[in-house]
């Protein structure tokens, strides 16, 4: 549908909330469209947990404070949003502009994307072939979109190269960290520096135990290799650790740490994870009676297997497809949206 006011530019919401992952792509969507946007950071109420099929389109779950926000300003022109507790929000504002407000989502939204204009999704969410849909096999996060070279503070240039990072995260719902595992791959990372040269950088994040990280930091500090060690709040910026690195090694928890490291351009490989007793018993139900299906609302076995396909798997490497064919597509998705010209019939 055709704007009223065309010669205007665009106005565009960047739709945050609690979760800051979701809100990360959300921004780095923003920012990679190239157009001026304004963030409206949102606040949820218990109605919130109805989920967007009960709530419909509606501002109901949000505070009065949110509503207040939402209903200052005429509905944009194009909102970008994450996460479930969003989508009632868009639609309202989509059923307020009478259509006009085009809408992109990142991520699983538990409906279906027929609902938005586009909805951009890794492969571990269940989601239906849909033309609406285009599925990426990482996700789209800041370091697709800032420059890394101009990331601050940057290491000292006492730590020689190759500078080999580690990135850890933690436990979630169905998976925990292999720490045997992720110990000796730690332990060969500081042999290699200390044989062959180099230096060894980790960081962990907060799903880390605190034991483990105490333990790694006793590792380091008993390893004649130079080395350094991070964690969040600490002075070291985790987006000059990726700018700083020549190979990264990634606990294989986090999509959007693992996609991170995709989007640096550097070889990356995953460090497999084990099954909770939860995630045990889950996984073994759900296989038995849905085969071959995913186990709600994501599972991380299918993007291990998108990245697999393309060529990241537990020993460095690139992926075969280039980061910058990755965000061509999206961009290209979201021109024919913004221009209201037609896509391709296939299903991406």
């Amino acid at each position: 549908m055709p704007r009223p006011n065309a010669d205007l530019p665009l106005r565009v919401w960047a739709l945050l909330g609690a979760r800051p992952g979701d809100n990360d792509q959300v921004i780095a969507l923003a920012h990679a469209l190239g157009l001026p946007f304004a963030i409206k950071q949102l606040e949820y109420n218990r109605l919130r947990s109805l989920g967007p099929r009960l709530l419909g389109p509606s501002l109901i779950s949000l505070t009065r404070s949110s509503r207040k926000l939402i209903l200052a300003e005429p509905s944009p022109d194009l909102t970008i949003s994450a996460g479930h507790r969003s989508v009632a929000v868009v639609q309202a504002l989509r059923h307020r502009s009478g259509g006009r407000t085009r809408s992109i989502h990142v991520g699983f939204p538990r409906v279906s994307p027929a609902h938005f204009d586009l909805v951009i999704a890794t492969p571990q969410y269940p989601l239906r072939d849909h033309r609406n849909l285009l599925r990426m096999p990482y996700a789209l996060t800041a370091a697709a979109t800032v420059s890394l070279d101009a990331a601050v503070p940057t290491l000292s240039t006492e730590l020689p190269r190759p500078r080999r990072l580690l990135i850890v995260g933690g436990s979630t719902l169905y998976w925990t960290l292999d720490e045997p595992l992720l110990l000796e791959t730690l332990e060969a990372m500081l042999g290699n520096a200390s044989k062959d040269g180099g230096s060894v950088l980790v960081t962990t994040s907060p799903r880390t135990p605190a034991m483990l990280a105490a333990t790694i930091a006793r590792s380091l500090d008993t390893s004649p290799a130079p080395s350094l060690l991070t964690a969040p709040g600490k002075a070291q910026c985790y987006l000059s650790l990726l700018a700083e690195a020549d190979s990264i090694r990634v606990t294989a928890d986090s999509v959007s740490m693992i996609s991170d490291a995709i989007w640096t351009g550097k070889p990356v490989a995953l460090i497999p994870i084990a099954k909770s007793p939860l995630g045990r018993l889950g996984y073994g139900l759900s296989d038995h009676l849905r085969p071959g299906r995913h186990i709600y609302p994501q599972d991380l076995r299918f993007f291990w297997r998108a990245l697999a396909d393309i060529g990241i798997s537990e020993q460095p490497s690139l992926p075969r497809t280039s980061t910058d064919e990755q965000m061509r597509r999206i961009l290209e998705r979201v021109r024919h949206i913004l221009n209201g010209t037609p896509i391709a019939s296939s299903i991406d």
